[in-house]
């Protein structure tokens, strides 16, 4: 990966949009080296999906909790069986085997504060190899980004 790659890369974590030519204008270069590249850097896993960001609020899911949680079994086969358990949970929108005073990090995204208890009491308790759970609800978020620093 050279300077240009990197530099295709930054232009499509600001603007997925952006077109092979609008990018050729931006980097000095022909549209079919760019459009070339992007393929190779799409081929070679740099750019793994494109996606659309949704704004949150303004579709009612305004609610932001990071669940710590700790598990019981840390067995091999008890830990993989958790871990689908969670991620089959639409709500979790991200998921982390940390370290640290738990074993997970889960955050995951509500309506309101019933739909997090219905889904804290339903859906996590059900999975019996938790023998911790901790909630922090955000109160205000002061940055999000999804861009990777190149």
């Amino acid at each position: 990966m050279d300077s240009i790659d990197q530099r295709i890369l930054e232009i499509l974590q600001t603007d997925c949009l952006k077109t092979a030519k609008e990018m050729a204008s931006e980097l000095s270069l022909t549209t079919t080296p760019i459009y070339e590249r992007i393929k190779k850097l799409e081929k070679a896993g740099y750019i793994k999906e494109y996606v659309a960001l949704l704004d949150a609020d303004l579709l009612g899911k305004s609610i932001v909790v990071f669940l710590n949680l700790t598990v019981k079994d840390h067995h091999a086969s008890k830990r993989t069986e958790f871990v689908q358990q969670m991620e089959s949970l639409a709500s979790i929108t991200e998921f982390y085997h940390i370290s640290g005073s738990y074993d997970f990090l889960a955050k995951a995204r509500f309506s309101n504060i019933k739909e997090y208890r219905d889904f804290l009491v339903n859906d996590v308790a059900s999975i019996s190899n938790i023998s911790d759970i901790e909630s922090q609800i955000v109160l205000e978020e002061l940055k999000y980004s999804t861009r990777v620093v190149i």
